[in-house]
């Protein structure tokens, strides 16, 4: 799995109207750029080939076309694209001071590159607005060579600024410890389509607490699916505080690449609603920002036991499955 890097965003402030015209023509190509470079991805040609292209027809910046080609590549599995939007993305680049084509030169000053056929590329300058929480991440920014990535989005009419920073400087500056004594308790998380259940064990396998998220109106049809994955996430970041103000050290999920819809054509149909690399992308965040330890265990046979042993322990079977994970992850972590 690649590398996660969280997300902040900002407003961005353009002032004139020329220069929005520039940065909404360049948004335009970039998402003309990615579309095309998903079109070719799909046809088997080589990212070399992709990436000059579309410099050549498209772009007109080698960077820019790069970063194209890295949107592209996360609709992969799709087989046709159309975004709604214009975008602009620029990856993250150590020898230019985190980023080539979007730059903080601080903490509320964003410059940003307009590439030109003929060569003559012209920076805008645009102002950035962040939440006082992230203003510390920004300055450090500014101030070192980390690599970050950086995006322009479209937004309620305006501009929105999204930076994706390296997890440890997010955690650096935005974990929290807990209110509660950490007592390394083990809390195991079942993941489905309309519920996250957990349950939380101490060290001698022992239920200390049970708590489950519901969200079943997200997998009604017609639902919008970026509010389902937002009210998704909510309920998992609840469950992860929750276990953390009450003494959880070790947050335990199954390793699944994508979940493996099972039953009727309607369980199927809910099941593929489901996004289970976003929760484990999402956990991946959340642990360490509350000082835990994510531990990822087989998922074989979690089903079939946790069948066996929920009538016994009062719960049901999803319950009955996020115990089961949470004794794997007790055996892993005793384990030499």
């Amino acid at each position: 799995m690649e590398e996660i890097k969280p997300t902040i965003r900002g407003k961005l402030i353009v002032s004139s109207s020329e220069e929005k015209g520039f940065l909404l023509y360049v948004m335009r190509n970039f998402k003309d750029a990615v579309e095309y470079a998903h079109s070719l991805m799909r046809k088997g040609v080589k990212e070399n080939k992709i990436v000059k292209l579309l410099t050549s027809r498209i772009l007109n910046n080698k960077w820019y076309s790069y970063s194209a080609y890295k949107k592209a590549k996360l609709y992969r599995k799709q087989p046709y694209l159309k975004l709604k939007k214009p975008q602009l993305f620029s990856v993250g680049s150590s020898d230019e001071k985190g980023n080539r084509n979007i730059k903080f030169d601080s903490t509320d000053t964003v410059k940003i590159k307009i590439p030109s056929a003929s060569g003559r590329h012209r920076w805008i300058i645009a102002k950035a607005e962040f939440g006082r929480k992230h203003i510390p991440i920004i300055q450090e920014l500014v101030a070192s060579n980390i690599t970050y990535g950086a995006g322009i989005y479209l937004k309620n009419g305006g501009f929105e600024i999204h930076v994706n920073i390296p997890l440890e400087l997010y955690t650096k500056y935005m974990g929290k410890e807990s209110k509660a004594r950490i007592v390394g308790h083990i809390a195991g998380f079942d993941f489905n389509p309309d519920r996250i259940c957990m349950v939380i064990i101490d060290q001698k396998g022992i239920i200390r607490d049970v708590k489950n998220g519901y969200f079943s109106e997200t997998i009604s049809h017609g639902f919008p699916k970026e509010k389902a994955k937002a009210v998704r996430q909510e309920a998992v970041a609840k469950l992860v505080k929750y276990a953390r103000e009450h003494g959880v050290k070790y947050y335990v999920i199954e390793k699944l690449s994508k979940p493996k819809p099972k039953g009727t054509k309607t369980a199927k149909r809910k099941q593929a609603k489901m996004t289970l690399r976003d929760f484990i992308q999402q956990m991946e965040v959340l642990v360490p920002k509350v000082d835990g330890i994510l531990i990822k265990v087989n998922p074989a046979y979690s089903s079939v036991s946790a069948k066996a042993i929920s009538k016994d322990l009062g719960l049901d079977v999803h319950t009955a499955s996020a115990y089961i994970i949470a004794l794997r992850g007790l055996k892993r972590h005793k384990k030499p």
